[in-house]
């Protein structure tokens, strides 16, 4: 029986807010603005990049309207993962699942050229068989249609299908989309973790290949 797993990318499998942060402080650097913090940065995570840029742009005491995503994009762009880091026992955890013949896909609001510079960057692009981002489709996380078309597109079945994520966006998007969430607590959550719905907590990447045999074998 096919057994898939597809995750959210920036918080679950990559560590990326220095990235962001860092491309963040430079447009902030050229706009004569303060620098934010690192925790600051990493609140604004989880709803695209362009939500990002305007959160900063806000927190900085600059208008949203004012836009800064082109440059932002072009000063991330140049320089994606080099602050970053996949998140310990990432790569190990992927891979045992790849030769278990699980299916695996990405399912992430970031945008697809930013996605595919990150996956490729920290050498894990060629372990998914589907890629939905932030501009795949009209619709965003939360809501479920991106999720279940990076479901449709590994020729998934809902009863073996498994989205992993680390925040509140992307517990609601398995909800709605009727599938077991298993939450990373390390990530970029904001809400508590009894707030979220999810079938598995875990912390240690080395962990989840065995949580997901055990809960597709219930």
């Amino acid at each position: 029986m096919t057994k898939t797993a597809i995750f959210d990318l920036d918080g679950t499998l990559v560590d990326s807010a220095p990235d962001l942060h860092a491309a963040a402080n430079q447009l902030l650097l050229e706009l004569d603005r303060p620098a934010l913090s690192l925790p600051t940065i990493a609140g604004f995570i989880g709803h695209g990049i362009p939500n990002l840029v305007n959160q900063v742009l806000l927190a900085s005491g600059l208008s949203k309207k004012q836009t800064h995503l082109a440059r932002y994009m072009e000063i991330y762009a140049g320089d994606p993962v080099s602050h970053g880091r996949l998140y310990p026992g990432v790569r190990a955890a992927l891979e045992q699942l790849d030769n278990a013949s699980w299916r695996l896909g990405i399912c992430t609001n970031k945008a697809g050229t930013m996605t595919d510079l990150v996956l490729a960057g920290h050498r894990i692009d060629h372990l998914f068989g589907a890629v939905i981002s932030g501009d795949s489709m009209p619709q965003k996380k939360p809501d479920p249609t991106p999720l279940l078309t990076c479901a449709r597109d590994l020729g998934a079945k809902n009863q073996q299908t498994f989205y992993v994520g680390d925040s509140e966006t992307d517990a609601m998007t398995a909800y709605r989309a009727k599938l077991p969430f298993l939450l990373y607590s390390e990530g970029y959550r904001s809400a508590e973790i009894d707030q979220m719905k999810h079938a598995k907590v875990f912390s240690d990447w080395a962990e989840l290949p065995d949580h997901l045999e055990t809960l597709a074998g219930q």
